[in-house]
């Protein structure tokens, strides 16, 4: 009889991220595109927290005869961007290990609420230590919108300058457009926030 064999998998790593922004700036379907890989042109504003979670195979790069399949779990949440729901965001945003700080590129008001929730980070959070990345969601509706609608890439460069954040993605929930690596990229820099030798496969 032939032997089959099965290799083990194990969750090497457990991470909590979370996605935050001002209201309607497409953190659920950031949030539903990874997770799910669906898009609602119909999503109603999130009432209070989405939560999902997802595992995603890791590898090590100093041993490549590492046994068994090594998984990172991620633990997801969306918070939803309306004042009501503030009370809530130092249990929201506890136990954070990266987060995803999301604004609406078709939308320079969007733009204003990232101080708010890069300050509710630093204060509620691991100081400045955790990993973050500014995404910029909508980049489908770039083209069609007037430049005077759009958020000034010059601000974009400004936070990013002082907020010392190094990564930054334009994505489109509606395309799948870099959604992915949004998620493998923080995973890697929560990965390496650790000291560990392991990066997403």
């Amino acid at each position: 009889m032939k032997k089959i064999a099965i290799q083990e998998k194990t969750i090497t790593y457990s991470f909590k991220i979370v996605i935050v922004g001002g209201p309607a700036v497409g953190k659920t379907c950031l949030f539903n595109r990874f997770c799910f890989n669906s898009f609602n042109f119909d999503t109603s504003m999130t009432i209070g927290i989405n939560f999902h979670s997802i595992n995603l195979p890791i590898y090590n790069t100093e041993n490549s005869d590492d046994q068994g399949e090594k998984l990172a779990s991620n633990s997801i949440f969306d918070f939803g961007g309306q004042e009501r729901f503030r009370p809530l965001i130092p249990k929201f945003l506890k136990g954070a290990d990266g987060a995803l700080m999301v604004f609406n590129l078709i939308s320079p008001e969007s733009f204003k609420y990232l101080d708010f929730w890069y300050d509710q980070l630093i204060q509620q959070v691991k100081g400045s230590s955790i990993p973050k990345i500014l995404v910029g969601s909508k980049k489908d509706l770039i083209e069609t919108t007037p430049k005077e609608n759009l958020v000034d890439e010059t601000l974009i460069q400004t936070f990013l300058k002082e907020k010392n954040i190094t990564s930054y993605y334009k994505t489109s929930a509606l395309e799948n457009y870099n959604v992915i690596n949004v998620f493998k990229e923080l995973n890697n820099l929560m990965l390496k926030n650790n000291q560990t030798k392991y990066l997403v496969s």
